[in-house]
């Protein structure tokens, strides 16, 4: 099963975003049916204090890691998490239709699953003709391969995870 880690919109752009709550709660609505489904066991919250998102936490039922920096938060949210492969999302981000089979399948392979990427959904002409710039927004992978990362940042730990493909989904911008 996977555990979830949605990293604050704060932390990835390293500014305050005052609209960050809303955009971790509606990440985490995008992955109800994946929750229900039995797919994604658990999930953790990284943001700093100033997003206020221990509410946000409390209500959707996953941990919360007060830290001001991803790398910061990462091992802890690591501990809290139960799952064989992890899902770091950024917030504000949703995977489209069709998510739960294809991490489902990936599911499957066990051991021989490798990561994944999850890009962001074709937003301008340059994404639309070449898919492979968009940026990535997510990243699946064993615990073990991330376990020791040091996360500066998304970039960092889709570099660390080594990810042997690209998710056949998208991610919307969600706010």
């Amino acid at each position: 099963m996977i555990s979830v880690v949605l990293l604050s919109p704060s932390l990835v752009a390293a500014a305050p975003d005052p609209r960050a709550a809303e955009a971790l709660a509606r990440s985490l609505g995008s992955l109800v049916r994946a929750t229900m489904e039995g797919v994604v066991r658990d999930a953790a919250l990284i943001g700093p204090a100033c997003d206020d998102l221990a509410a946000v936490a409390d209500y959707a039922g996953c941990a919360h890691i007060e830290a001001d920096t991803l790398s910061e938060g990462w091992a802890r949210a690591l501990s809290e998490t139960r799952g064989d492969v992890v899902f770091a999302l950024e917030g504000g981000y949703a995977p489209q239709t069709g998510f739960i089979e294809e991490a489902s399948d990936l599911l499957l392979e066990g051991a021989n699953f490798a990561g994944a990427l999850l890009r962001r959904a074709p937003y301008n002409l340059a994404t639309r003709f070449a898919p492979g710039l968009a940026r990535p927004v997510g990243v699946l992978a064993q615990r073990g391969a991330v376990r020791t990362a040091q996360a500066r940042d998304l970039n960092a730990l889709v570099r660390h995870a080594r990810p042997s493909r690209t998710l056949n989904v998208r991610a919307i911008r969600m706010v």
